[in-house]
């Protein structure tokens, strides 16, 4: 390890910990570096002694979830296990949007309130609060996950990402901060052309980053781009992907095209990382912060059964969510993993699909950013997929919120896709009934049949 990197390791990263007043970020660090290798007794006892206390705390202050219990007929006291909380049923998106208020904790200050919203990428955008405290909690939990990859506090990042609101801010305090602790390269794909993807290459051969972190289909897109004109990559010691999972052969292409190991991550806004990839590529869930469950008609599956994914945030006291569904499929994996650890493994995940789609200028534009600062933006849609068969055009299926307001909602839908992808684009909707998955159990939320020819060419 360098002398820089010690250096922000440990004095600059820590220093600013303790000037923002999150230090115990550090504590839960530590904490979470030593659970990871519990055995799998100690691991439940810990999930459930956190479950109980969440219970009890949701039952005394959250006046949906006392109604929740009373419904059920039960009381936090008849939970007396991890498999009992089963007793509750889950926590629908729909739920969250119609009832958020009752759901935050009664008298909790509202200066330790951070408000976030999901991106909208499942169809159906999600407003919700955290606490302070856990989100220093998540924040620990992605530097151990980081480490599994190889990427520890002061390396050098390079980060392709498809949403604005998560790029480094700009006042003077944030770019001092930067300064010391390493400045990542950011290249945001929410639009992005042949032009923009040229100058992002040569940047990583001049500043030659440890690790890259990507939106996984931004990733692959560059990648496509980067084959299809015979341009020799940056390699670097490993990659991290996010927000959707590649296909193997996808995943294959990346690695070969970077010529380094990539490594999944698995998470949504509400609960931060679900899962990651350790060393041996194996998808461990964050079993210290949140009791994952996989059901199909509110039985557990058993390992290798596809089922939807129920997660429960553990930490989270300003708003508790219970066995909410996140909107994935997945199955679990009972092998164990040659890494040593024994956090519980996902085998396979079914998330969602959001193309790049071709403005009526040519821009590609992402899916992800559609969801986030289109579709989340108006709760009132219901949920909401985009098609695209010709650049310049595109249509939307909706299938209507309760509280739809279509002499509102549909010319916000052409006014800001006109906003996003040029002035001249061509808009439709329908409505519908439903938006099923697909076979494989991912759900599309925007397809393009013609982003990749725009980027690559037509030999793509």
């Amino acid at each position: 390890m360098n002398i820089s990197k010690r250096l922000v390791k440990h004095v600059f990263y820590p220093l600013a910990l303790w000037r923002s007043g999150d230090a115990s970020q550090l504590r839960w660090l530590k904490e979470f570096e030593r659970t990871q290798y519990l055995t799998g007794e100690a691991l439940r006892d810990l999930q459930f002694r956190r479950l109980r206390q969440l219970l009890e705390h949701a039952w005394e202050r959250c006046p949906f979830y006392r109604t929740r219990f009373e419904q059920a007929g039960v009381t936090p006291g008849d939970i007396r296990s991890l498999e009992d909380l089963s007793k509750l049923p889950p926590l629908e998106k729909v739920e969250i949007q119609e009832r958020m208020q009752d759901m935050l904790a009664c008298g909790w200050p509202e200066s330790d309130l951070i408000r976030n919203q999901t991106g909208g990428s499942t169809g159906t955008p999600v407003v919700f609060y955290l606490d302070r405290e856990r989100q220093r909690s998540r924040a620990a939990a992605t530097i151990r996950h980081n480490r599994w990859a190889g990427w520890d506090v002061g390396d050098a990042v390079a980060v392709l990402w498809g949403a604005a609101r998560d790029a480094p801010r700009q006042d003077w305090r944030a770019r001092l901060r930067r300064t010391l602790l390493g400045q990542p390269l950011w290249l945001d794909t929410a639009h992005v052309n042949a032009e923009k993807f040229a100058g992002f290459h040569q940047l990583l051969l001049r500043r030659r980053p440890k690790i890259i972190q990507a939106y996984a289909r931004s990733l692959l897109l560059f990648a496509q781009f980067l084959n299809e004109h015979g341009l020799k990559p940056w390699s670097p010691h490993s990659i991290v992907t996010s927000a959707e999972s590649l296909e193997p052969p996808e995943r294959t292409l990346v690695e070969q095209t970077f010529g380094c190991p990539v490594f999944n991550r698995y998470g949504c806004r509400e609960v931060s990382v679900v899962a990651s990839e350790c060393p041996a590529h194996s998808l461990h869930v964050m079993a210290e912060g949140l009791y994952v469950e996989i059901v199909r008609d509110n039985h557990s599956t058993a390992p290798g059964e596809i089922g939807s994914v129920l997660v429960t945030d553990l930490l989270n006291r300003a708003m508790p969510l219970i066995r909410y569904r996140i909107g994935d499929l997945a199955s679990w994996d009972s092998e164990p993993c040659r890494c040593g650890r024994v956090l519980p493994r996902l085998k396979e995940l079914h998330g969602r699909v959001t193309d790049f789609l071709v403005g009526a200028d040519g821009r590609l534009v992402s899916g992800v950013f559609l969801a986030t600062y289109m579709v989340a933006q108006r709760p009132t849609l219901g949920q909401v997929q985009i098609v695209q068969e010709r650049a310049g055009a595109v249509s939307y299926r909706i299938r209507p919120g309760k509280a739809f307001r279509p002499e509102e909602d549909l010319p916000y839908l052409e006014r800001t896709s006109r906003e996003h992808l040029g002035d001249t684009v061509r808009v439709s909707w329908e409505f519908v009934d439903d938006l099923p998955r697909e076979p494989s159990g991912k759900f599309i939320f925007s397809r393009s049949s013609v982003a990749l020819e725009q980027i690559c060419g037509p030999k793509c």
